[in-house]
């Protein structure tokens, strides 16, 4: 039970990516992922060291391990390609299985009965991104989501986070 508790909470916000960010923190998932599943799960990036509001990373760390899990449960693929590429203000990723052999669905059909993408598709916006997810029978996925990591994001989370730690240090 412990051990289950733990992974759970590592799921929801790993040390990783608290230490070392967003990149490393994908890596670390994909690793874990790779280990119990025979797709494999390709991933670039540009990113080193960089680091982004805390906001910006929990939720898109938590799209990417939605819709990686939602590739291996639900499409049949025999491969994931995900990148991550900042360029500019800019933080762009794009995950697919429609070049690997994916089923693929049709996104708003799924919208309407499940949890899943209707939860990536608010968490996105709650960052003030964007993200457009195309799929059909036959052809595979193609999630595209980017979020201005300089613009209002940032500041409105930013603000957030002080609100909070000034209300924690009132109690």
């Amino acid at each position: 039970a412990i051990r289950s508790l733990r992974e759970i909470s590592n799921n929801l916000s790993p040390q990783v990516l608290n230490d070392f960010g967003l990149a490393r923190g994908i890596q670390n998932f994909i690793s874990r992922s790779a280990a119990l599943h025979s797709v494999r799960i390709r991933f670039t990036t540009n990113l080193r060291a960089e680091r982004f509001d805390t906001d910006i990373e929990v939720i898109l760390y938590r799209v990417v391990c939605e819709l990686i899990n939602n590739s291996l449960k639900h499409s049949g693929c025999s491969e994931i390609n995900l990148s991550l590429s900042s360029g500019g203000d800019t933080l762009t990723l794009e995950l697919g299985d429609r070049y690997s052999g994916g089923c693929g669905f049709n996104p708003a059909a799924v919208m309407d009965c499940g949890m899943g993408l209707s939860n990536i598709v608010s968490r996105v916006h709650s960052i003030n991104g964007h993200c457009n997810v195309e799929g059909a029978k036959g052809k595979g996925m193609h999630a595209a989501i980017r979020v201005n990591v300089r613009g209002e994001a940032s500041a409105a989370a930013g603000a957030r986070r002080r609100t909070a730690a000034r209300r924690r240090k009132r109690r």
